[in-house]
């Protein structure tokens, strides 16, 4: 009798389950355009850092120098990219706290050793995380920078 509840009961919940999907659409079976495809970077070796897209604004939003780049994303004009410095970390956030002056600063959580800052400037809203990190050998400091242009 056991059995039988318990194989009822599973199949109600499959049967149920059925109903939770979206039937397709046209739209989402056709491919993105080329514009939405992702630019992706990184490195491989940890030796040799992954590279810049050309259409990033260095001049706006610059990378600490000597930093090694492990990742960079390019995805409809907004980047996401993670880089490691061997630079102390109090040296990185007075950086970024330099290249940020003047931004709408939405939202920051400063400490000693770390910097989270959510805000807007020159056209893009960013989100910028930077702390101690011993994630790469070699590297003390951690930097994520994430930039989307604003509309």
């Amino acid at each position: 009798m056991k059995r039988i509840f318990i194989a009822l009961l599973t199949l109600l919940l499959l049967l149920s389950l059925t109903g939770c999907s979206s039937p397709k659409t046209p739209e989402a079976s056709e491919p993105d355009p080329p514009e939405s495809k992702p630019g992706i970077s990184v490195s491989d070796d940890l030796v040799k850092s992954a590279t810049l897209p050309k259409t990033y604004p260095e001049a706006k939003y610059p990378l600490y120098e000597d930093s090694f780049i492990l990742t960079v994303i390019e995805l409809e004009g907004g980047f996401t990219l993670t880089a490691f410095s061997k630079e102390d970390v109090k040296k990185v956030i007075a950086f970024y706290a330099e290249t940020l002056k003047g931004a709408k600063i939405d939202m920051e959580t400063k400490t000693e050793e770390s910097l989270t800052s959510f805000g807007s400037k020159d056209g893009y809203t960013f989100n910028l995380d930077i702390g101690k990190s011993t994630e790469q050998p070699g590297y003390s400091t951690s930097i994520m920078l994430m930039l989307m242009p604003t509309k």
